[in-house]
């Protein structure tokens, strides 16, 4: 039985996690399997929507993972659905304002903390209709937000001064770019501003999550105080993979 991930994100042990944007059952429980803690279910860049969502949740939570949703924009309605599929947090990209982050964490709490739709039949409450379940949900339910610009960056103290926020997220390859340094993820100046954001989160009691899409960058985070680290994308893993197995076999006896 996992843990609420808003209370396994204030451990002092990270979670280490993998973007999934093939719409696979096999691919969440191979990542699974390999021991990773969570899977994120990439609905901005992966080719599915919530009609699909359920089936990879679910495969998640047999596997003994976490799925964490990143809806394709803050939109309530996009968030509500995600949460009632089942998913144990979700990250919102794309995080400018302070009024978007609170837009963003009021869509994942019910009232009187939030404005999330109301539903206790969904799978996420296992369809009983029980009226306690709201105050639960509003306790386990982690909310992450994307910092991925520079409207975030100068708006951080704001943003992660949101009561019932859980943590933020950063994605360098975005903000490289925002930065003026496309596709440098490991620029001084990107690097700077990333221990900067992480140090901020973390003094506040925060989550501070980054993506890393090779392993000296994830142990490098890890060692700068992250808490929870997404280690690439599962399709880059499995074409690395693949590369090394077909030149393997080529190569001259």
């Amino acid at each position: 039985m996992l843990r609420p991930l808003r209370e396994r994100l204030r451990d002092e042990a990270p979670l280490l996690a993998i973007f999934s944007i093939m719409r696979s059952v096999e691919a969440v429980e191979i990542i699974a399997l390999a021991g990773f803690d969570a899977v994120i279910l990439d609905m901005e860049h992966g080719p599915y929507g919530i009609d699909e969502l359920g089936g990879l949740i679910l495969a998640a939570r047999a596997r003994g993972i976490y799925p964490i949703v990143r809806v394709a924009r803050n939109e309530a309605s996009l968030i509500g659905a995600a949460l009632d599929a089942g998913a144990a947090g979700i990250l919102v990209p794309q995080i400018g304002t302070v009024a978007e982050a609170r837009m963003a964490v009021s869509a994942a709490r019910f009232a009187p903390d939030g404005t999330r739709g109301a539903n206790s039949w969904v799978r996420a409450a296992d369809y009983g209709g029980a009226p306690d379940w709201f105050g639960r949900a509003n306790a386990e339910a982690a909310i992450i937000l994307m910092i991925e610009g520079k409207a975030g960056l100068a708006n951080l103290a704001e943003i992660i001064a949101v009561p019932g926020l859980d943590g933020v997220f950063l994605g360098p390859v975005d903000l490289s770019h925002a930065l003026g340094v496309p596709g440098q993820i490991d620029h001084p100046s990107v690097l700077d501003r990333m221990r900067a954001v992480i140090a901020e989160a973390r003094m506040r009691g925060l989550s501070a999550a980054v993506f890393a899409p090779a392993i000296a960058g994830a142990r490098g985070w890890l060692a700068e105080g992250a808490t929870l680290v997404a280690v690439g994308v599962e399709t880059g893993h499995l074409r690395s993979a693949l590369l090394q197995v077909n030149a393997a076999v080529r190569a001259p006896a």
